[in-house]
Order: structure tokens, then sequence, then C-alpha cells
């Protein structure tokens, strides 16, 4: 090695190596499958009507909102090994009307950070964003929810799985009472 240049330019090719080795074994080692449930109170379902938006855009119709709870038991702790940063977990609606066959709502999500807070039991867990269709009408569409997650490693690919359960529900039409 000559100078300054040269000795920069082999200890980057050396950290690619390195680099690209981890990764490699990261994407073969892979992750096991999840076991879990997710549970839906039908009887905790309502739709409520409201303005969706910005608040001073008064022109907007009403949207129709579905407000659910459910109840979720699974554990993602062995899916941390020396390459996990941290796991995104949603609960995802699926479901199809009329006009659009596949529809997609994410209900609710967390971050994970730490092994020891992998384990989920979680009762009567609200959803934390707005189930609404693209209509801004529920017809007693029904709806397969499913938990997904996201898996971000320190070196290498996003890794993503989805444990699809039973749990079902049926989304009324709204009613004015």
């Amino acid at each position: 090695m000559y100078n300054l240049q040269q000795r920069f330019n082999v200890n980057k090719i050396v950290l690619s190596a390195v680099l690209g080795i981890v990764a490699l074994i990261s994407y073969i080692q892979g992750y096991p499958p999840i076991q879990g449930a997710l549970k839906v109170d039908a009887s905790n379902i309502k739709v409520v009507a409201r303005r969706f938006g910005p608040e001073n855009q008064d022109y907007r119709k009403k949207s129709e909102f579905a407000r659910l709870s459910f109840d979720i038991d699974a554990d993602f702790s062995e899916l941390f090994n020396w390459n996990t940063k941290q796991i995104f977990v949603t609960v995802v609606a699926d479901y199809e009307t009329d006009k659009y066959k596949r529809n997609s709502v994410v209900l609710w999500d967390r971050i994970i950070t730490q092994k020891e807070k992998a384990n989920l039991k979680l009762k009567n867990v609200g959803n934390k964003y707005a189930m609404v269709d693209i209509s801004q009408k529920w017809n007693y569409e029904r709806a397969n929810l499913s938990i997904a997650w996201d898996i971000t490693p320190h070196v290498g690919l996003l890794q993503s799985g989805q444990l699809l359960t039973d749990a079902h529900l049926i989304i009324p039409a709204f009613s004015e009472v």
C-alpha cells in the first residue's frame, strides 16, 4: 500500500465484503413462524358519522367510521435475534365491496424494540386509526382481521410476515339513533 487513498480503498472493500456476508447470513437464517390469536367482540362494533379531513373545510360530507375493539395474543419474542432492530406490528382489516374487490385498512399498530416487550397480550384494544371506506359508507361488509409485521434488521433486507386469523366481523350500515 503506497498512499492513503489506496489504504482507504482497501478498507472500504473489506468493510463492504463483511457487511455483504452479514446481510447474506441474516437473510439465510430467516425467522420462525408466529403463533397468535386475534378476537373481536361483535357487540363492540359501532358505526358513527363525522366529517373527515381538515377542520377548516366544511364542504365535505360526513363519512361513516367503524369503531371496534379486539383482543391480541401474540408472542413476537422469537423474531428477535442478533440482527433485529425493531418489529412493526399492525392489525389489518381486509374486506371487499361491489366496486372495489380488495380493500385493506390498518386499525392498530405498535413498534416493538425490545425482546422483553414482544409478548403482546392485550385486551379490549380499540382501533387506533379511522376505519373509513373509500365510498364513505358502510353497508354490512364482512371484514377479516389479520396481524402483520415488518422486521427491521440492523443489516440486510426488511422482512415481513402475516398471521391470518379466523377473526372476522360484519360492519353494519349507519343508523341514526
